[in-house]
């Protein structure tokens, strides 16, 4: 008998075995009801079972289908887990997997076949879902948008008459950059009619590539190349759901699905406690890829790859004022930032682990926007308290590629590569800690690698063994929107390679007082934190340049080896997370990200 270990011999005897025990249906408190009972393979699967209401306590079950439910009073007995095969519908927007979702129970696992499913989902329920290559969630519709030239607002521009807004407006799959009709009212080249007709004014359209607004009942477009919208492949985003929302649940799973098209990928509710997000394409969407928010705690995005599909050149390749402009438009007039794994106001103990994030404006966030000043309150101090970010790869940033913020109690980010970032690692503020920072490798961003913003930060922090390979300084101070004049006294960077054109620390005009702790680390060319006084730093190696070998890691020959401090007593005489006694083979550790041989 498939997926089940109840077994029915008849309704004509009065004995009925359940999972190896036999209720007497004149003895026993046995209540059996009808509910979905397909999996059990009526009736080919039992010959001697007939229609019999007489024998049945409720109904027929020719009434109600071949389904049952089995309910014993008084006892703890329960349906065992079932296997359930969930297949694309063939009514447009048939919502399949909501409908198996709701007449599932705790344990269930559904088996989401290969196909196009046009829907969003809610999962309330302790299931698995488990996705076949190919199995696609895919809530948006085709738009076949009738457009005409609208010459009064510019050359290239066109209008569509429409009385409904879309949420995000997507050209041959890929999520185009929208103005906010709230926002994009200033006087000048960044109204939204000077930005429809001829682009931001350095690059025009060459790097943002298109735009739209919703005003006045219509939507205004304007492609680059004054190209005609009208043959091309339209799609919209209708509603602000996300593809995937785990609300009220524990220990709920999604694996091997492919999101596609949603105003957000995935989100984690209130309530929302151990589920995981695993082995799943995240993209495009236009807001967050991942957002763990409203107390959800202790869940797990894992072995993802999380992107934004944005129809403009995303890639920083360089630090040019007109491919800037991108950040700009959205930041000025639009929207601002597009998150690829966004934690706000989250619960304790959420992990972030071995996940591809990229083409997005922030890589991983932690924080909360409206604390970024000391002079406001933070209400909330152990949000996103336990907080891990680990083993992920973080490139093609427009922004930063971590940002942190908030409480940042117990937070621990690891063994991360972040690469081709626009911001690098990126301070918010971070207030209370301890904050530990190891073990990152960032390479060959620009202009940002490791800085504090909109804030001196007051918080306990540990920035050992990393390992910054690129332009201008490894750490600075830049973009205080308030000065307290308190700096980052609490601060610590060991054991730190900063092979950066820059040298070590730069104050891009804060003037915050430079009273972090420093020691042992290895800096390619100058920008000492306290070059007047050596004694602040007596153990770090300046030189003009170091060689790397496969992977940034060490050559023998390297300074960095065996020049490091031992960390195992460094946090309040215990070790620092990843420095437990042990941790290097040596005479002491080896500077940076990693350690030679290992």
């Amino acid at each position: 008998m498939p997926d089940s270990n109840i077994a029915f011999t008849t309704l004509c005897p009065a004995n009925f075995p359940i999972g190896g025990l036999d209720y007497d249906f004149m003895k026993a408190d046995l209540l059996i009801s009808i509910k979905d009972f397909n999996h059990l393979g009526f009736p080919a699967n039992f010959p001697g079972l007939q229609p019999a209401p007489s024998r049945w306590f409720v109904g027929s079950l020719f009434r109600y289908g071949w389904a049952v439910l089995l309910y014993l009073a008084g006892s703890n007995a329960a349906l065992p887990a079932r296997d359930i095969e969930v297949v694309p519908g063939n009514a447009p927007g048939a919502a399949v997997i909501q409908s198996a979702i709701e007449k599932a129970a705790d344990g269930d696992v559904l088996h989401i076949k290969p196909g196009l499913y046009r829907e969003s989902i809610v999962v309330n329920k302790r299931l698995q879902l488990v996705g076949e290559a190919g199995a696609t969630l895919d809530p948006s519709q085709p738009f076949p948008a009738a457009w005409r030239p609208a010459p009064e607002v510019g050359a290239g521009v066109y209008r569509m008459d429409i009385d409904r807004k879309p949420m995000t407006l997507c050209l041959d799959g890929k999520i185009l950059a929208e103005l906010d009709a709230k926002r994009a009212i200033q006087p000048g080249a960044w109204n939204w009619k000077s930005l429809l007709a001829s682009g931001p004014p350095l690059g025009g359209f060459q790097y943002i590539r298109a735009l739209w607004i919703y005003r006045d009942k219509g939507i205004y477009l304007h492609l680059a190349d004054n190209a005609d919208p009208k043959p091309l492949a339209w799609s919209v985003i209708w509603k602000r759901d996300p593809v995937v929302t785990f609300r009220n649940v524990s220990g709920a799973s999604i694996k091997g699905l492919t999101l596609a098209h949603g105003y957000e990928g995935v989100t984690f509710l209130g309530q929302a406690k151990q589920c995981t997000v695993s082995g799943c394409t995240i993209g495009p969407w236009d807001k967050n890829g991942v957002f763990i928010t409203a107390g959800a705690a202790e869940c797990l995005v894992e072995s993802n790859q999380v992107f934004r599909g944005a129809y403009e050149d995303w890639r920083p390749v360089d630090e040019s004022k007109a491919r800037y402009e991108i950040w700009q438009i959205h930041k000025k007039a639009g929207f601002s930032d597009r998150v690829g794994i966004n934690l706000i106001r989250a619960g304790a103990n959420n992990r972030v682990h071995a996940t591809h994030v990229y083409e997005t404006f922030d890589g991983i966030d932690i924080g909360d926007s409206a604390i970024e000043s000391l002079d406001k309150p933070m209400t909330s101090p152990h949000d996103d308290e336990g907080a891990e970010i680990s083993d992920n790869l973080i490139e093609e940033t427009r922004d930063s590629g971590i940002e942190l913020g908030a409480g940042c109690i117990n937070v621990r980010v690891h063994h991360n590569t972040l690469r081709h970032t626009h911001g690098g690692l990126r301070y918010k503020l971070p207030r209370i800690g301890p904050v530990f920072i190891y073990r990152n490798l960032l390479v060959d961003g620009a202009p940002g690698n490791i800085w504090y913003s909109m804030d001196d930060s007051p918080a306990e922090g540990y920035v050992y063994h990393n390992t910054v390979v690129g332009h201008g300084e490894a750490l600075y101070y830049s973009s205080f929107e308030t000065k307290h004049g308190i700096g980052a006294p609490h601060w610590h960077y060991y054991n730190n390679l900063f092979a950066t054109s820059g040298g070590f620390f730069g104050d891009h005009g804060t003037k915050a007082p430079v009273n972090f702790t420093a020691d042992y680390n290895l800096v390619t060319g100058s920008g000492k934190p306290w070059p007047n006084d050596p004694g602040k730093e007596p153990h770090s190696i300046y030189v003009n340049a170091v060689s790397f070998g496969p992977g940034y890691h060490l050559p023998p020959e390297s300074p960095a080896i065996d020049g490091g401090k031992d960390l195992s007593t460094a946090f309040h005489g215990k070790p620092l997370p990843g420095c437990e006694p042990g941790y290097f083979s040596g005479k002491a550790p080896d500077i940076g990200a990693f350690e030679a041989g290992r």
